[in-house]
């Protein structure tokens, strides 16, 4: 929404009164919508979609192009799922994606490049905001050969696998948390389906998304982290009151898709 919180809760209080009933039920523990709350929404969901469809129509645009940025972890997982439900509900809109490391989307979408960045990284360029959607969990992923299982027998094998080269990338999400003496081997590939590969031909090792480890079962070993780390995905969108309707209406759908309650 990109108000404070106080700001939210006024307008809530507001809408209360308005109604004459209570739309969310709070404890201390929790903020749920009361069955009053469910029905507004259903009612404000549809005025939504009518509004986006009588702009369609008056304005005689038949077809509209949503430009989507994506970094690699979302762009074979998250992606191609999440068009094809859309364009169920919304067959008019057509899309133009873009794939780059997370970074680069971002900065994308705050110069106007794109109306929506998906990426693993919460921005903090100007003007943009970040709406989390989902979050995976990210692990180490060796090489599956008998070197790097010998390091299975050791006491701490998470600790001495990092002594092996690491990969790092532009994307890297885990470059933060390395001891300081790990040594790193910079590779310039921006998605995580490259390094996996380098990781399965034995180049050395990586912290990945646990998402990106799809169909390499076998070829890498896989250990969790000493402490999880979760890796949040989310939209990058400027202001809601600059972007277009499009754009605002597939936040919209993300929000319902993940079950993200904007009370929250």
């Amino acid at each position: 929404l990109y108000l404070s919180q106080p700001t939210v809760s006024a307008h809530i209080c507001n809408l209360e009164k308005e109604l004459h009933t209570q739309l969310l039920q709070r404890t201390t523990k929790a903020l749920s919508m009361t069955p009053a709350g469910r029905r507004l929404y259903s009612y404000a969901a549809e005025i939504l979609d009518l509004r986006h469809k009588a702009i369609l129509e008056l304005t005689s645009q038949q077809e509209v192009t949503l430009h989507i940025g994506v970094s690699s972890v979302p762009s074979l997982h998250l992606l191609p799922e999440l068009l094809a439900a859309y364009h169920a509900q919304a067959p008019e809109v057509r899309f133009r994606t873009s794939c780059s490391d997370s970074l680069d989307v971002i900065r994308r979408v705050s110069e106007g490049g794109c109306d929506i960045g998906l990426a693993g990284t919460k921005t903090a360029a100007p003007g943009c905001g970040f709406l989390p959607v989902t979050s995976d969990e990210l692990v180490l992923a060796a090489p599956n050969t008998p070197h790097f299982r010998e390091y299975q027998q050791q006491k701490e094998p998470l600790r001495a696998l990092l002594r092996e080269p690491f990969l790092s990338s532009p994307d890297q999400y885990i470059e933060p948390f390395l001891p300081p003496d790990t040594p790193r081997l910079e590779v310039t590939a921006s998605d995580d389906g490259s390094i996996l590969s380098m990781v399965a031909g034995g180049l050395g090792v990586s912290v990945l998304s646990s998402f990106s480890l799809v169909g390499y079962e076998g070829q890498v070993r896989v250990l969790q982290l000493e402490k999880p780390i979760a890796l949040r995905l989310g939209a990058a969108v400027k202001s809601v009151n600059t972007i277009g309707t499009s754009a605002r209406m597939f936040l919209t759908f993300l929000r319902e898709y993940y079950g993200k309650d904007d009370t929250q």
